[in-house]
C-alpha cells in the first residue's frame, strides 16, 4: 500500500477505505506456420487505484473537474520501494451520493461521498 496520493500536484486527502491497488498479467496464443501453438505471458504493470472518499462540496467539484479530462498524472509513494512514482492515468468516478447540506457544511458545499477509479493507460 501507499501512504500519499497526489493528483495533477495537489495531495489528495485521506481516503475513507484502503485503496485497491491491482496489476494485471497478459497471455498471448497463437499458431505458428509449422502448427504448433506458442504461448507468450507478461506481467505489465498497469496500475489501477480504487477507493472511496467523504469530501466537501470543493473537493467533489476538483474531483469531477479531474473525471472529465482525457489523463491526470498520478504519483504515489510507495514505501516498499522508497519512491514516489508517476504514472499517466484515466480518472473515473464510480458514484457518488450527496450525505447531507448541513448549516455546517454549507460554506464549503455539503458533504460528498464519491468512489473513484484510477486506471493507467
Amino acid at each position: 500500500m501507499f501512504h500519499e496520493l497526489i493528483i495533477n500536484g495537489t495531495p489528495l486527502p485521506r481516503s475513507d477505505s484502503d485503496l485497491e491497488i491491482t496489476s494485471e498479467k497478459l497471455k498471448t496464443e497463437y499458431e505458428t506456420e509449422a502448427g504448433t501453438t506458442q504461448v507468450s505471458v507478461r506481467r505489465e504493470s498497469k496500475l489501477t487505484i480504487t477507493g472511496t472518499w467523504t469530501l466537501t462540496g470543493v473537493w467533489a467539484e476538483r474531483f469531477r473537474s479531474w473525471a472529465g479530462m482525457d489523463t491526470v498524472t498520478v504519483s504515489a509513494y510507495f514505501p516498499f520501494r522508497d519512491a514516489m512514482t508517476e504514472h499517466e492515468c484515466q480518472f473515473t468516478v464510480t458514484g457518488e451520493k450527496h450525505i447531507r447540506n448541513a448549516r455546517a457544511q454549507l460554506a464549503v458545499g455539503g458533504l460528498y461521498q464519491m468512489s473513484v477509479k484510477m486506471e493507467e493507460l
